[in-house]
């Protein structure tokens, strides 16, 4: 399969998979099944988009050869980087009275608690669906055409965007984070790994 059909199928699965909500909350569709039915999905979603990337391979952006030690290392730091970076600027934003609760995050906790089975989706599914679509599609294939700073910055401008939160500013310098770790370590998988360990950090503490 052509690379660019897989970056084709993985970008229209993401959006199905948006529309997906919309369209059952039109629908009426609450509760338990309405959960079900996006954690399900999004297994299904998360599946194919991980087969689509080993069906085509490595891209100009990652190793062929996977390096254990490397892989280790920077998942350390893209986690801890990103949580660094979470915790740093809610911080800065207190001290400047700009609001620094985020609507997304509330939602989500208030979803995760009343359906315990939807933290697949929001701890696993969707860090490893961002980073495929936002790293791997968007920023590896922009920066040819345009250049590495130039991806970064569109890739994580679309990041920011689909979280349609308040925190714009935020996730934005997230996403660039996550593009500066998917670089250095030439593996998706890591940077995916760390936007994992983040998510489980924030819940966890926010659980706490």
């Amino acid at each position: 399969m052509k690379n660019s059909t897989n970056q084709l199928i993985t970008i229209l699965m993401y959006l199905a998979l948006i529309l997906l909500g919309t369209g059952l909350s039109m629908a009426s569709v609450t509760g338990h099944i309405y959960f079900a039915i996006e954690t399900i999905a999004a297994v299904l979603a998360t599946g194919i988009m991980i087969y689509l990337v080993h069906e085509n391979g490595a891209n100009d952006v990652e190793s062929e050869k996977f390096d254990y030690r490397k892989a280790i290392t920077w998942t350390l730091i893209g986690a801890i980087g990103a949580i660094v970076i979470q915790y740093g600027l809610g911080a800065i934003e207190g001290l400047l009275h700009v609001q620094t609760s985020s609507q997304n995050t509330l939602t989500l906790l208030t979803s995760v608690k009343g359906y315990p089975y939807y933290l697949v989706y929001v701890l696993i599914c969707a860090p490893i669906m961002e980073e495929i679509i936002f790293r791997r599609v968007f920023f590896a294939s922009l920066i040819k055409p345009t250049n590495i700073y130039w991806a970064a910055i569109i890739s994580s401008l679309l990041f920011a965007f689909m979280h349609q939160d308040t925190r714009f500013i935020i996730y934005a310098i997230m996403g660039a984070w996550f593009c500066f770790v998917y670089y250095r370590s030439k593996n998706i998988y890591v940077s995916a790994a760390s936007h994992i360990i983040m998510n489980g950090v924030v819940l966890a503490l926010a659980f706490a």
